[in-house]
């Protein structure tokens, strides 16, 4: 049976797919948020839900595989920490639903593949080249026009928030690409899970913000699915680390607001223009020419 572990030489193509279903699975998991609200439980609630769903299911794949939980104390140190890193940033980018437009705060939040790459090359010390930097900027350009971002709606609070959270991601990238290149990763991503289960439940009922669906089928599906969607997407995102490295794992993670857009044409019934299309084009075409470039030489993590 082929695992996760066994892709890491199967080649770019294999990790690329795998990051694009996880895009997928994540943008249906936001989707289905609003619905999770609409049916009496809150962001909180929903977060411990997917991180709990999220440990459960690199559990079960741990179980299927026949792998042992077993990490040194340095790599169980290093999958801790960076787990208390991601579960802030999830928690950042909540903060910044409170007092800025979802479209903005997800758009800052699409900086940390930019933030990725310069941390990256900054630790290897070296300059990206000008097609790097092209691809990076033509990315968040197309989001810009994309998402229709009201630039007049900025609060500083909101914006730092976001910022923090593109910043933490970007650094659990990192972290996870560079300090656990041996470690396999369905251990390491199951560590983490559980690590931030266990930070955002203090949290949740340390604030008394707990608030589980009503006891009704409709609304315990649609937090199942969003839960499940989410745990499944943030698995094949690590997976990718792994197998294609931390900053094409980033890039391809661009696409996520793209496919959110798809989505909630589909689903919500939303409108999407001509120029929309257009320039989700501009992020797909950058995302792809980005992979033809050199991957970088670190151990690729996670």
């Amino acid at each position: 049976m082929t695992t996760i572990e066994d892709n890491r030489t199967s080649g770019p193509a294999l990790g690329i797919m795998i990051v694009m279903a996880a895009t997928v699975s994540i943008s249906l998991s936001s989707i289905l948020a609003p619905m999770v609200y609409d049916n009496g439980s809150n962001p909180q609630t929903l977060t411990v839900f997917r991180f709990g769903c999220f440990a459960l299911v690199c559990g079960a794949w741990l179980k299927l595989c026949n792998t042992a939980i077993s990490l040194s104390r340095r790599d169980l140190m290093h999958c801790m920490g960076a787990g208390v890193v991601y579960t802030a940033a999830t928690g950042f980018l909540t903060a910044a639903f409170a007092f800025i437009p979802v479209s903005l705060a997800i758009l800052i939040l699409y900086l940390f593949p930019q933030l990725t790459r310069l941390g990256e090359s900054l630790l290897d010390r070296r300059k990206p080249a000008m097609a790097e930097i092209a691809c990076f900027l033509a990315a968040p350009t197309g989001l810009v026009i994309c998402l229709h971002v009201g630039f007049g709606q900025l609060n500083a609070p909101g914006l730092i928030f976001a910022a923090l959270a593109a910043i933490g991601v970007a650094t659990s990238f990192i972290w996870t690409g560079r300090q656990l290149p041996k470690a396999q990763p369905t251990v390491t991503t199951f560590c983490m899970a559980v690590t931030g289960t266990i930070v955002l439940l203090m949290f949740t009922f340390g604030t008394g913000a707990w608030a589980p669906p009503p006891a009704d089928m409709i609304a315990g599906i649609i937090m199942a699915a969003a839960a499940l969607t989410f745990a499944g997407g943030f698995l094949g995102m690590f997976a990718g680390v792994r197998i294609i490295g931390a900053s094409r794992t980033a890039m391809v993670m661009n696409l996520e607001p793209v496919v959110t857009i798809v989505l909630a044409l589909l689903i919500l019934q939303e409108d999407l223009s001509t120029s929309q299309f257009f320039e989700a084009a501009l992020v797909i075409a950058a995302i792809f020419t980005a992979q033809k470039l050199p991957a970088e030489k670190t151990g690729q993590g996670l």
